[in-house]
């Protein structure tokens, strides 16, 4: 009996546009039926074509209470579910159905860098730097830097940021080692580190934690406190730059009046800036502020007494309705906003023993699948 593949009674290039539509864990088992589609799978042109379709994907970090001591003989500390936009959980008689909850690949003492194109990039206290896919739940780990914390108080002075740079097609880490003079980039194309010079002036403190880096047409950006250049003591925000083709750092003044606990974060592929200010004991005012044209604009403020409290964490694009979701982190738990609409709801917990600490946008994408070692890094089930 003679054998028939798609490529019998498919033309090559309907293949093609199958699947580029297919989510990875489909194509990752097509592999392996023919050398021809291993080959074009796993070619970059192929995983460049197949991330740019790929539809915008939420991982929420999931991180276990304490006093919940069976938990954690079933999950590690923190694990992850993914979620489209348009099917947060947000009804507790649906909540997490048919969502399943994964771990993440390193002990619970990481942040998470950044994500770009499918590809997170997680920083842990003891092993260092890793970029990690989790949609092929591919993680590699990086060289360690040539410059290191001697000590974790000695770990305050480092910055982190991860993004794409498109003239070199490569993806780079950057590690800013203030006030120290040499900083450094990771390539993942050579695999090497290399140093640069340290941004001048030095500054007092380069924000992280939820305000952490922020990658947007071809640069990286943090919130900074610098001195001021008269009296040496007043701290002013401004942000900092770094382009990834260039290595060169600059400067962005924050809008004006800017208030206080900004955040930086993308707003329909512009660098965007969320400020809140206390307006009373109990609310926060909210503006979210769009740079275009080397101007800043606000798009959004919020109404009065709007925001109890808490911590806003950043601005998510649905795909219904081109609404936004505003998420933002109080005691109660994380809640979404709609802001054209002006409706909120709280996520549900994945359950009473853990919450919902994190939400970070992605794609799901083959990246990192050149070179893997398919038998213990890839996810093939």
């Amino acid at each position: 009996m003679q054998d028939y593949t798609m490529s019998d009674y498919l033309c090559q290039e309907l293949i093609i546009a199958i699947f580029t539509r297919l989510p990875p864990k489909s194509l990752l088992r097509f592999r392996s039926l023919s050398k021809s589609w291993y080959s074009y799978i796993s070619s970059p042109s192929f995983i460049r074509m197949h991330g740019s379709r790929s539809t915008q994907k939420l991982l929420f970090r999931h991180h276990l209470r304490y006093g919940f001591e069976y938990f954690r003989t079933l999950l590690s500390d923190d694990f992850y579910t993914l979620h489209s936009e348009d099917q947060l959980p947000m009804c507790p008689t649906e909540g997490y159905n048919g969502i399943t909850a994964v771990q993440f690949p390193c002990s619970r003492d990481f942040i998470i860098v950044g994500s770009c194109d499918g590809i997170f990039c997680l920083s842990e206290h003891q092993k260092g730097i890793s970029l990690w896919n989790p949609s092929i739940r591919r993680k590699q780990s990086l060289p360690n830097c040539p410059w290191r914390p001697r000590d974790p108080l000695e770990g305050f002075g480092l910055a982190l940021g991860f993004g794409f740079d498109p003239i070199s097609d490569d993806y780079k880490i950057v590690q800013i080692s203030y006030p120290r003079e040499s900083s450094y980039f990771y390539s993942l194309k050579t695999g090497t580190w290399c140093a640069i010079a340290s941004p001048t002036p030095f500054f007092s403190e380069v924000r992280r934690g939820i305000w952490g880096s922020c990658f947007v047409n071809g640069a990286l950006h943090w919130v900074v406190d610098r001195y001021h250049t008269e009296s040496h003591h007043s701290e002013i925000p401004c942000i900092m730059t770094f382009d990834l083709s260039t290595h060169v750092f600059g400067m962005i003044p924050l809008p004006e009046p800017f208030q206080r606990l900004t955040r930086l974060t993308t707003f329909q592929g512009f660098l965007a800036m969320i400020s809140t200010y206390d307006n009373n004991s109990y609310y926060r005012d909210c503006w979210i502020w769009v740079r275009r044209d080397d101007s800043w604009s606000v798009v959004y403020k919020s109404k009065e007494n709007q925001f109890k409290g808490g911590s806003i964490m950043g601005v998510l694009q649905p795909t219904i309705n081109r609404d936004f979701l505003l998420s933002a982190m109080n005691d109660q738990g994380m809640e979404v906003y709609l802001i054209k609409m002006g409706t909120q709801s709280r996520l549900v917990e994945f359950h009473a023993a853990s919450f919902i600490s994190e939400i970070v946008q992605c794609v799901e994408s083959l990246h990192l699948l050149e070179n893997a070692c398919e038998a213990n890094q890839l996810l093939v089930s």
